[in-house]
């Protein structure tokens, strides 16, 4: 094996006492330390890589249970170590730079988390940055190296699957849930809430708007943070719905993907730094307040403005006197479950007026911003509904509060609305 400057570490690190170290000592012991740390983790990788070939040939347990067992590494460090011989293996430039410690296992193990799924052609792709991958990884932190990668790999994506960011949105919406439990020991109540980013982001604006209020009581001063959040969390259940369907979550988004799409430059987070999807944001800004931030080259604010997008109290009225429900012409969710649509979006020049608006659910709404279809509406407010590729499904009636009229059927240019086994399925709503 090699040797990496690892002994000249070790000297290093023996000649010196960390006790009465300065502060430019113990910086350079933590170089150290983390270089004999990185080539660790690379004999690891190694020693996994050799054991897997010797137990396909009958003559070794697997790597993972050579690590257990002799290395004492526990299940979930295993498991990681494959992760980094899997990444090391197709890019034998992390390969190097882990063996030399200009990088981490953290940053190996961004690598193998961010690329696991992708598919042959984006992975060919991703082949022609790798050198300026493993550049980051010499001079970022993991968290700012897995920001940027996950950047880079979402690029990628978009070419090859365009809707990805939106199916793992969607993705994690299913797989959010609550779960509630008591304790046999202590017998208290616990309840585990998994949310998708974006509900997350909304749950906890709502508790910390509650939280900065009984912060400031005089009455809360000594009682326990927990405590506080607890009440905090309460004062959220007990203040019901909001009849103001403005979303609470602050999304920082960038001019030209808010209007036009992602680019190559795309800002699009929470105010955490979480990713969430353009098509997601350009969803939820039918209803919003928009405030505009100008930011000057240096990075300080210039200026600061708000524009509404919702539709006001007047015309919510009007439109539910003509809506019961929501504008499909086969979802029953009743108009105070639904988004104030724009048909023509705002951001692409549709103005919030009566006759640019329509309710939609939450499923339809989505499937309108994010699936691709797309809608139009005449001055009798018959809406033909255009599917992903363009083609007409059906031109459905208008107002839905009084009896539907049924020769406006015969004005579709594609009068047979199709069988449910056909793509509208996808836009039915049941239950």
């Amino acid at each position: 094996m090699i040797d990496t400057g690892v002994l000249a570490a070790v000297q290093g690190l023996l000649a010196c006492d960390p006790d009465v170290a300065f502060a430019g000592e113990l910086g350079e012991m933590s170089r150290r330390s983390g270089s004999l740390r990185a080539f660790a983790d690379y004999v690891d990788v190694r020693i996994n890589r050799r054991s897997t070939e010797l137990a396909a040939q009958g003559a070794a347990d697997t790597g993972a249970h050579v690590l257990l067992d002799e290395g004492r590494l526990t299940g979930r460090e295993a498991l990681a170590t494959g992760g980094r011989d899997r990444v090391c293996t197709q890019i034998p430039q992390f390969d190097d730079a882990l063996a030399a410690g200009a990088c981490t296992a953290g940053h190996i193990d961004a690598v193998a988390n961010l690329t696991k799924n992708l598919t042959d052609e984006e992975r060919c792709d991703l082949s022609l940055v790798v050198d300026d991958l493993v550049a980051d990884a010499t001079h970022q932190p993991v968290a700012l190296f897995e920001k940027t990668t996950k950047a880079t790999i979402d690029k990628i994506r978009e070419i090859h699957r365009p809707n990805s960011d939106a199916d793992q949105l969607d993705r994690q919406r299913k797989a959010s849930k609550l779960k509630r439990w008591t304790d046999r020991i202590t017998g208290i109540k616990q309840t585990l809430i998994s949310l998708d980013p974006l509900r997350d982001a909304s749950l906890h604006a709502v508790l910390d708007a509650h939280l900065t209020t009984i912060r400031h009581d005089p009455a809360n001063k000594n009682r326990p943070f927990d405590e506080l959040r607890i009440q905090a969390l309460m004062m959220a259940f007990s203040a019901g719905h909001s009849a103001q369907r403005i979303p609470e979550v602050i999304i920082h988004i960038d001019h030209e993907s808010a209007c036009h799409g992602r680019h190559t430059d795309t800002l699009c987070e929470t105010v955490d730094g979480q990713p969430i999807p353009v098509s997601t944001v350009q969803r939820l800004c039918c209803e919003a307040i928009i405030t505009t931030v100008i930011v000057k080259p240096d990075g300080t604010v210039d200026q600061l403005c708000a524009e509404l997008r919702t539709a006001n109290r007047a015309q919510r009225r009007l439109l539910a006197a003509m809506y019961a429900t929501c504008a499909h012409p086969h979802c029953q969710v009743g108009f105070s479950q639904c988004r104030i649509h724009h048909i023509v979006w705002w951001t692409k020049g549709g103005k919030t007026v009566l006759a640019n608006l329509l309710p939609l659910c939450e499923t339809h709404h989505h499937q309108v911003h994010e699936v691709g279809w797309n809608l139009s509406i005449d001055e009798n407010r018959l809406v033909s509904w255009l599917r992903p590729d363009a083609t007409l499904w059906q031109t459905a009636d208008g107002p839905n509060r009084r009896p539907l009229r049924r020769a406006a059927k015969a004005r579709a240019p594609d009068p047979p609305p199709g069988p449910v086994s056909e793509p509208v399925e996808s836009l039915a709503r049941t239950g």
